[in-house]
């Protein structure tokens, strides 16, 4: 069947059930379509769109490009829809990011390309574009070798018993020193860790993988501080088991959530006395690959090697760290300008070249210094 002579009809929210059976694709991916999907249901029910139209999707956009009142799908209420909630009681108000925006398109256009080879809606989303995503800014701070060494101490005098901070302990040592995104500490294994030829390593079950099929060295104090929280639990430690296990009445010796680790990290970084928006649980791994590329001089094939990135313009995001030292200096430089202060750079220079004169050249640069002033 042509998709062009496919007839709109009511828009059936199944239809998105019937979707994801057919993607067949792994557990968090499906997850991820399912909330996209359901936020776009969400905006038609709050619309009363019962057939929805090309146009339709382009407002869709327009609405998440702008500031608006965050909804969410929900059958039991007549509408089929209701507002988030603060804690307060009052309906959170947001404006997605282009990030954001964009990842609900790609999840609504590969509905309606699939409605439309199965003959069951047409493909009203053809050539909608999302909103231009930059890939040469980063959107997380990465943070400095002290700041790294102030949270560790942070964690470790923290509260919690022993075993929670010595979990979170190797949880922020894996992200910062080993790059490892939370989904990847989520994932472990008891038995990926492992030791051989007198090092150890860990086997990464990386985004977008099947199984734990990347290998990653560990510095030795990394490996260490893993074995040692190892040693403090008391549940059963065979290799089966999750790295990393819940310590609560009632979910404890479970895996724990990547969401919860996210908070973990977040609030270990806020206990430390660093609480931004732009620090996030994922800014351990940003800090990670910021510091190796300075460490290494700004090699970006041994940075994306270590950082695992399959496209090498993902890697160049850490290059920002130069830029921002650069526009920190300008910006000192530009100011004296103005203001008549000294140039560091004019005056390391002059203080080179004086270093440099020989006792009958400063004798005749004095002479001269004299007659002027007289």
């Amino acid at each position: 069947m042509n998709a062009l002579t496919i007839q709109a009809q009511d828009f059936r929210p199944s239809l998105i059930n019937e979707f994801l059976a057919y993607i067949d694709r792994p557990g968090r991916t499906e997850h991820t379509y399912l909330t996209n999907l359901k936020q776009f249901a969400a905006w038609l029910c709050f619309k009363e769109i019962r057939q929805p139209v090309r146009n339709d999707i382009v407002n869709y956009r327009e609405w998440l490009s702008s500031e608006h009142e965050a909804i969410k799908l929900d059958a039991s209420t007549p509408a089929g829809w209701r507002f988030r909630l603060d804690p307060a009681g009052h309906p959170l108000r947001v404006i997605c990011k282009p990030n954001t925006i964009a990842q609900y398109l790609r999840s609504v256009c590969q509905f309606f390309r699939w409605t439309a080879s199965a003959g069951l809606y047409p493909d009203i989303a053809a050539g909608i574009h999302a909103p231009k995503i930059r890939h040469d800014t980063h959107r997380k701070d990465a943070l400095q070798a002290s700041e790294v060494l102030e949270i560790e101490n942070s964690i470790l005098a923290g509260a919690g018993t022993e075993e929670q901070r010595q979990r979170l302990y190797c949880m922020f040592l894996l992200a910062t020193n080993a790059g490892l995104r939370t989904v990847e500490l989520h994932r472990a294994n008891i038995k990926d860790f492992v030791t051989k030829g007198g090092a150890s390593w860990l086997y990464i079950w990386g985004k977008g993988h099947t199984e734990p099929d990347q290998i990653k060295a560990l510095a030795p104090e990394v490996a260490q501080a893993i074995r040692d929280y190892l040693s403090m639990r008391t549940d059963s430690k065979t290799g089966t088991r999750p790295l990393f296990t819940s310590t609560g009445n009632r979910s404890g010796g479970q895996r724990i959530a990547t969401t919860t680790i996210s908070t973990m990290l977040k609030k270990a970084m806020q206990a430390a006395g660093y609480d931004s928006e732009r620090l996030t649980a994922h800014s351990l791994r940003h800090t990670a690959g910021s510091n190796v590329m300075e460490i290494t001089g700004d090699n970006l094939f041994i940075t994306q090697t270590y950082m695992r990135h399959t496209d090498p313009k993902t890697t160049e995001i850490y290059l920002h760290r130069n830029t921002e030292k650069q526009d920190t200096e300008l910006a000192k430089r530009l100011y004296n300008h103005y203001h008549g202060g000294a140039d560091p750079d004019s005056r390391a220079r002059l203080e080179l070249i004086l270093n440099n004169l020989n006792s009958a050249q400063l004798d005749k640069l004095a002479d001269i210094a004299q007659a002027l002033a007289g």
